[in-house]
C-alpha cells in the first residue's frame, strides 16, 4: 500500500544551545565559571597552542580563582580515539572533577569525548558504540545512553568551529578510519567562551579554513531537507557576516572589527545545525577525506563544498537564491536556477579569495580504494539525513572522481 503519512520528517526537534560568553577579556571569567559548575580541579585539554602563551594565560586565570589545573596537551588536529583515552586516564589519575578545553574544535571535541568515556567505562570505553548513524538510527539508541554530567568550560581560540557550544563530538576511530559523530545527552559544554584576543593570534590560513567551516555550518542547514525554520534565520545572518568579513580576517587577522564579526558568525552558524537544522553531505564527504588523508576539517569542507552543492543545487534552487542574496548578490530579477549559478560562482570566489583554490584529491594520493572506503561509511553517515538531495553510492563515486 502507498504510505499516506506526511513527508519525511513529521517531527522536528529543536535542541538547546550551550551558554555563550563573547567579548574582549571573556577568558578572565573562566575561573568563576568553573567554580559555578563545581570544578575545583580541571583537566585542561588542548593541542598545546605552542608559541601563543594562551595555555599559560588560562592556567593562570584558573589558579587565581582557586582551581587546580592538570594539563593534557596530547590532542592533535582531528582528535583520535587513543588521544581521548589518554586524556581520560590522566583525568582519573590526577583526580580531576571537570574539564576545561582551550583551542578550536579539536580540543573541544576531545574534551567531550573524554567526558563520554568517564561517564561509561573510563579509558576502556568504545566510542564507536555511541556513533550517530542512520542504520540503526541513532535516535533509537540515545535513550539507552548514560547522560554526561561532568562539567565542561570551553574556551575558543579559533573563529570557525562553534564546537564550544554544540552537542556533538567528532572523534577519529583510527581502526575503522572513520569520523565518529557522537551524540550523547549532556555532552554539550556548560559554557563556551569566545575571547577575541586569543583568536587574533590565528595565522591567516587558519582563519580561512575555520571560516569556510563556519560557512558550511550555515549553508547546509539552510538548504537542508530538515527545513528547520529557526535555522533559516541564523544561517542567513551567518552567511552575510562571513561573506562581508572573511576576506578581511584572512588578509589581516588583527582586524578587530572583522574578527568580532567572524566570532559571531561562527556562533550563530553553529546554532543553525546544533539546534536541529543538521548538516549535509559536504560534511559527510569532507569527514571521510579528512580522516583518510589527515586534512584539517575546515580545509576538507572547503574542498568539498562546491562539488557537493553543485550536485545538490537542483533540489533547492530557491534556497540557493536566498544564499546569494545573503552574500550580497543582486539576483532579484533572476530565476532561482539562474541565481543558483551566480551563488555557486560567488562561493567559489570567496573560497579562492581566502587562499583555498580548487585542488585535485589526487594531489593527496586519494585512490579508488579511498573512494570505496568513503562510499561504505558516508552512505550511513548522519549527514545524509539532512542533505537536500538523495545521494546514492554511485553518485558519491561520481562526485569524488570529479575531484580527482
Amino acid at each position: 500500500m502507498v504510505n499516506m503519512e506526511r513527508k519525511q520528517f513529521p517531527l522536528l526537534y529543536v535542541h538547546q544551545h550551550a551558554r555563550g560568553i563573547v567579548g574582549w577579556g571573556a577568558h578572565k571569567v573562566a575561573g568563576q565559571e568553573c567554580l559555578m559548575y563545581g570544578i575545583k580541579h580541571a583537566l585542561l585539554v588542548t593541542t598545546g597552542l605552542q608559541g601563543t602563551g594562551i595555555v599559560d594565560e588560562v592556567e593562570g586565570v584558573l589558579k587565581q580563582a582557586g582551581v587546580a589545573v592538570t594539563i593534557f596537551d596530547g590532542v592533535t588536529s582531528n582528535p583520535k580515539d587513543y588521544e581521548v583515552a589518554a586524556g581520560t586516564r590522566m583525568y582519573l589519575e590526577a583526580g580531576c572533577d571537570g574539564v576545561v578545553t582551550v583551542g578550536g574544535g579539536s580540543a573541544h571535541d576531545a574534551g567531550k569525548g573524554i567526558r563520554i568515556m568517564l561517564t561509561n567505562s573510563g579509558a576502556d570505553t568504545r566510542l564507536r558504540d555511541f556513533a550517530a548513524v542512520l542504520e540503526p538510527h541513532y535516535t533509537t539508541r540515545i535513550p539507552t545512553y548514560k547522560p554526561v554530567n561532568i562539567p565542561h568550560v570551553a574556551i575558543n581560540t579559533t573563529s570557525g568551529t562553534g564546537a564550544d557550544c554544540t552537542a556533538f563530538a567528532i572523534i577519529n576511530d583510527e581502526e575503522l578510519v572513520y569520523k565518529l559523530i557522537l551524540v550523547v545527552p549532556g555532552v554539550a559544554p556548560n559554557v563556551g567562551i569566545s575571547e577575541p584576543a586569543f583568536m587574533r593570534l590565528q595565522p591567516p590560513q587558519l582563519v580561512a579554513w575555520t571560516g569556510m567551516d563556519a560557512f558550511c555550518h550555515a549553508i547546509e542547514p539552510f538548504i537542508g531537507r530538515l527545513n528547520l525554520p529557526i535555522s533559516h534565520g541564523t544561517s542567513l545572518r551567518a552567511i552575510k557576516l562571513l561573506s562581508e568579513n572573511l576576506r578581511q580576517g584572512y588578509a589581516n587577522p588583527k582586524n578587530d572589527v572583522a574578527l568580532e564579526n567572524l566570532i559571531w558568525a561562527q556562533f550563530i552558524a553553529s546554532m543553525s545545525y546544533n539546534m536541529g537544522g543538521g548538516m549535509g553531505m559536504v560534511h559527510g564527504l569532507a569527514h571521510m577525506v579528512s580522516v583518510i588523508k589527515g586534512l584539517h576539517h575546515g580545509y576538507a569542507n572547503a574542498l568539498m563544498v562546491l562539488p557537493v552543492e553543485r550536485f545538490n543545487s537542483i533540489a533547492c534552487p530557491e534556497r540557493f537564491k536566498e544564499v546569494g542574496e545573503a552574500m550580497g548578490l543582486d539576483v532579484r530579477h533572476l530565476s532561482p536556477v539562474q541565481a543558483t549559478d551566480k551563488t555557486l560562482e560567488e562561493i567559489e570566489r570567496l573560497r579562492n579569495d581566502v587562499g583555498i583554490p580548487a585542488v585535485s584529491l589526487s594531489e593527496f594520493d586519494f585512490s579508488e580504494a579511498d573512494i570505496e572506503h568513503t562510499v561504505k561509511w558516508a552512505s550511513n553517515d548522519l549527514s545524509m539525513e539532512a542533505n537536500p538531495r538523495d545521494m546514492s553510492p554511485d553518485q558519491i563515486r561520481t562526485i569524488l572522481r570529479s575531484c580527482m
